[in-house]
């Protein structure tokens, strides 16, 4: 019985749509802890491709955020040598926000989905806090506000979503 399915192809010819490999085709399946189907279902091969390195919006709202209190920085001093301590704490005390923003931007290559939701409510806390602090006509609350809206308005984009749930190997 050497042909028992004549009306089949032998083993050794390509699948109708190519194999395992080749581009556009899906590879092997390979299944999850004991057996069971991966965290894709039947179907790994639809599971997005991580993104390799960090998309230009998030490397772009990380900088904003190290020139917006580094501004705020300059301002205060600027404005504590002219006007004295009580200014300079009027100008930074504005940026509170900001700082704490300084401090989730540095973590910006390694966490995830709460990192950009954190940043995105202290953005959009500081927003109103910049524009009250521009209207009373101080300086620090214009850097405050525009810093603020750039950091909501980059954070925002699909390419910031897609970084910050990629997946991540435990430990790294």
């Amino acid at each position: 019985m050497p042909n028992d399915h004549p009306h089949q192809a032998p083993p050794t010819a390509p699948a109708p749509y190519g194999g395992p490999g080749r581009p556009g085709v899906p590879g092997p399946h390979i299944p999850g802890p004991y057996n069971a189907p991966g965290s894709y279902g039947a179907h790994p091969q639809y599971a997005p491709a991580p993104p390799l390195s960090m998309p230009s919006s998030v490397r772009a709202a990380r900088t904003t955020t190290y020139v917006t209190v580094g501004l705020a920085l300059l301002a205060a001093v600027a404005v504590g040598v002219t006007e004295g301590p009580r200014g300079a704490g009027a100008v930074f005390g504005g940026n509170v926000f900001g700082v704490a923003l300084l401090v989730l931007a540095c973590f910006y290559g390694k966490a995830g989905r709460w990192l950009r939701v954190t940043s995105l409510v202290l953005a959009s806390v500081q927003i109103p806090l910049g524009l009250s602090g521009t209207l009373r006509g101080n300086i620090g609350g214009l850097v405050a506000l525009v810093g603020a809206v750039v950091m909501v308005v980059l954070l925002s984009r699909a390419s910031a979503g897609e970084w910050f749930r990629r997946p991540r190997t435990p430990g790294a």
